[in-house]
């Protein structure tokens, strides 16, 4: 068994080979608490207080600043430059619209969400898409899709209509009489 010898603050044993930690530290401490952070008021930039200029880095020049361009101010090659969330600039094209190619698509459901009875939507998704096609190369897929419900659309109007003028022909000619 092993040998256990009694510690001095209470007479608990305590086993061979432990040793205390070597480094315990102080309950209290002369080092100041670091101020609270008070966000920067809208439209200041980060490090100018509240009353001043701001902590300007001294001779570094401000802290987290961009480093000026060595060729100075030319534009962005990119085109214009935008800016992102939270003020962060991107750069980048603008979307092209694509409100034509929506159009289309949009009369193209409606011709089989229910207002297909009418021919107006079909026309309406096939003229449009057309339009989108020439107009807006950013929307082909919405503006071939429209087209496609629409001339689907058209295609069942004019079978439906066929159709039915055959059943009232039909109809019309065969005569039921009663005895």
């Amino acid at each position: 068994m092993t040998e256990q010898r009694p510690n001095g603050t209470g007479g608990d044993p305590t086993p061979d080979g432990y040793q205390p930690p070597s480094y315990i530290p102080p309950q209290g401490s002369d080092i100041p608490a670091p101020p609270l952070y008070t966000p920067p008021l809208y439209g200041q930039e980060f490090g100018q207080g509240r009353g001043g200029s701001g902590y300007d880095g001294g001779p570094y020049g401000r802290p987290y600043a961009q480093p000026g361009s060595p060729y100075g101010n030319q534009g962005s090659p990119y085109g214009q430059q935008y800016a992102g969330p939270y003020g962060q600039p991107h750069y980048g094209m603008p979307a092209e619209p694509k409100t034509l190619s929506i159009a289309s698509l949009c009369c193209g459901i409606a011709v089989f969400v229910g207002f297909g009875f009418v021919i107006l939507p079909q026309i309406a998704a096939v003229i449009l898409g057309h339009m989108a096609l020439r107009r807006e190369p950013s929307g082909r897929g919405l503006a071939l899709a429209g087209l496609v419900m629409g001339y689907v659309g058209l295609a069942l109007t004019v079978l439906a209509i066929i159709s039915l003028a055959l059943l009232f022909s039909v109809a019309a000619t065969n005569s039921y009489s009663t005895i």
